[in-house]
């Protein structure tokens, strides 16, 4: 019977962890990409907003008004950064101004402990979000 301790199983231990070594090394460093741009203002804002989106669905389903109080009025306070305003047309001006009173009307309704309007609210939110993406990916398009 082979024993655990011999001289094999040391260097076959070895090259085991040598060789996840090596994988994580890969995984993590090598196969990232060069040079990664740093985000934008404007990106990092979306993601901002992104995680506010969700801390209002997470306040949504556990019934949670604080939560979707904050979310409301963050996400409005996002929204009149200068950074976020990104293309200077009318239908944008209008998408960004209907998306600063719906997070209003969320905070208004978590506030108010009204569960089915800021239910509403956020639906609304969710779509304009949309809506205003697709817009600016079609202009960016039509600049391209």
């Amino acid at each position: 019977m082979r024993t655990v301790n011999g001289p094999f199983f040391k260097m076959t231990a070895i090259a085991l962890a040598g060789a996840a070594a090596g994988c994580v090394y890969y995984w993590a460093v090598a196969a990232a990409p060069l040079q990664q741009k740093a985000p934008t203002s404007n990106q990092l804002l979306m993601r901002d907003k992104l995680s506010y989106a969700t801390k209002a669905l997470e306040g949504l389903s556990m019934e949670d008004y604080g939560k979707i109080a904050e979310a409301g009025n963050m996400m409005g306070v996002i929204s009149r950064a200068a950074a976020w305003h990104v293309i200077p047309t009318e239908q944008y001006a209008r998408m960004s101004k209907n998306f600063q009173e719906q997070a209003r009307d969320l905070e208004r309704h978590a506030k108010d402990k009204n569960l089915d309007a800021a239910s509403m609210d956020y639906m609304r939110i969710t779509m304009t979000c949309v809506q205003c993406h697709n817009y600016i990916r079609e202009n960016r398009a039509k600049k391209d």
